[in-house]
């Protein structure tokens, strides 16, 4: 597991550099990709993080799992509608708008793929940093780190600040950096799945 671990790292890393290029205009078709890249490499850091919680309850990292699994994949959706409707629009912006109108008037699609389904992603990251939380010690920081990130992101989407939704996912990444280092240094006593 220690060389699968930069996953963890590298899923938060890219999401962080799709948001800051979604400012740029030139750039936005890369900014999608490059968050889809990071939506999907969520996936495995949702197994990564379940295989170093292993004490306390079951049901908590499998929770977070859960929860990380239907987030990412909703937002992963929500990227690949972005993709496909900007390509069915010919890189026309003018008629993109019209088309996303139409997407957003479907509201079981609206809720899961805009709205609630990424929440879940950040929500099991927050479990994830519970989990941390509870084992103390060396863990605590990371633990926190989560909690505060996942709580920065949520706040950023609900009021759609960008800065905001970096300073979140800066956050995450610094937690998962963190928990990368820790679980790489054994002798410290810190499980190795």
């Amino acid at each position: 597991m220690p060389s699968r671990l930069p996953i963890l790292a590298l899923a938060p890393a890219l999401l962080v550099v799709g948001v800051l290029l979604m400012s740029t205009t030139d750039a936005w078709t890369a900014s999608h990709l490059i968050f889809l890249c990071g939506a999907v490499t969520m996936l495995p850091a949702g197994v990564l993080l379940h295989d170093l919680v292993r004490d306390g309850p079951a049901w908590l990292p499998w929770s977070g799992r859960a929860l990380m699994f239907a987030g990412a994949l909703a937002l992963a959706g929500q990227f690949l509608i972005d993709l496909v409707v900007m390509r069915l629009a010919g890189g026309d912006r003018t008629l993109t708008g019209p088309m996303f109108d139409t997407i957003q008037e479907s509201t079981p699609l609206a809720l899961i793929v805009y709205q609630v389904g990424p929440a879940l992603l950040y929500t099991g990251l927050a479990v994830f940093g519970i989990s941390f939380i509870r084992r103390t010690g060396q863990w605590f920081l990371p633990g926190w780190l989560l909690v505060a990130g996942s709580l920065t992101v949520g706040a950023a989407r609900i009021t759609d600040i960008r800065a905001v939704e970096v300073i979140g996912l800066a956050l995450v990444l610094a937690a998962l950096v963190l928990t990368v280092a820790l679980a790489r240094s054994p002798a410290k006593g810190v499980p190795i799945a």
